[in-house]
């Protein structure tokens, strides 16, 4: 096989895999087979494997020793870190991004803010959409290539987290509150205090994921002996709209 052939397939499998753990289709702490991934995406397991490889350093799943590899499931530590380091970064960012291109900023999350006071756009996936869109724009705004590739490193986790907690409607409702807040803060140049919004705002989230019992698999690997692969793949699992990662280097 071609090395541009491998590198496409690397792709696919490493799309695939990713929207399956992002978006839930994959449990966090779930094993992973190399084996049957790739029977479900019809490849060998080469490029199955570089794309594992790819998932790992983007911290989406991790490799046990004598065990074998699993789908990231944080800690109550892990958590509250990872909330911490996106408050220092996307708080840098938003005020970068307001002293670089202001109008433009406040223009893009005009936009997203009218879609979430949609009650039919903001509710289920897209309502989840739509709130990473309004926090990836502090980091596509910043002008920081060193920022915005420390915020790589994270922002799959943080989405993933995002979309198995953002399901209730009271959540929603304040998040969309807090996100309108932000927004008229900026737009009448209080960035300051828009930051100061920002960390309350991702505070909550800290508190609120922090407590939950994050599974970190089942007891044992042959509880998922019968999970269907083919089925977890069968449908296209990344929602509308939804912009990729630079292609596996």
């Amino acid at each position: 096989m071609s090395t541009g052939a491998e590198a496409n397939l690397t792709r696919v499998a490493y799309d695939k895999i990713r929207a399956a753990i992002v978006y839930g289709a994959l449990d966090l702490g779930e094993p992973l087979s190399e084996n049957a991934l790739a029977r479900a995406l019809g490849m060998s397991k080469a490029p199955i494997r570089a794309a594992m490889g790819e998932l790992r350093l983007k911290g989406l799943v991790h490799v046990v020793p004598q065990s074998g590899t699993y789908v990231f499931s944080p800690t109550r530590e892990e958590i509250e870190e990872l909330c911490d380091f996106r408050f220092l970064l996307e708080g840098q960012a938003l005020q970068s991004s307001m002293a670089r291109s202001a109008d433009a900023l406040v223009a893009e999350l005009s936009r997203v803010v009218a879609a979430m006071e949609d009650t039919t756009a903001a509710s289920g996936a897209s309502g989840k959409l739509l709130d990473s869109e309004y926090h990836h724009l502090f980091i596509r705004y910043c002008g920081n290539r060193y920022l915005t590739d420390a915020y790589e490193t994270i922002a799959h986790r943080v989405e993933a987290l995002r979309y198995r907690f953002m399901d209730t409607a009271v959540y929603r409702r304040k998040a969309a509150a807090e996100h309108r807040e932000m927004l008229d803060l900026l737009a009448a140049g209080r960035v300051t205090k828009a930051v100061s919004v920002l960390g309350e705002h991702i505070a909550r989230t800290r508190e609120f994921q922090s407590r939950v019992a994050w599974s970190h698999g089942r007891s044992r690997r042959s509880d998922y002996k019968f999970r269907e692969h083919a089925v977890v793949f069968r449908d296209d699992l990344t929602p509308p709209g939804t912009a990729g990662d630079a292609p596996p280097r």
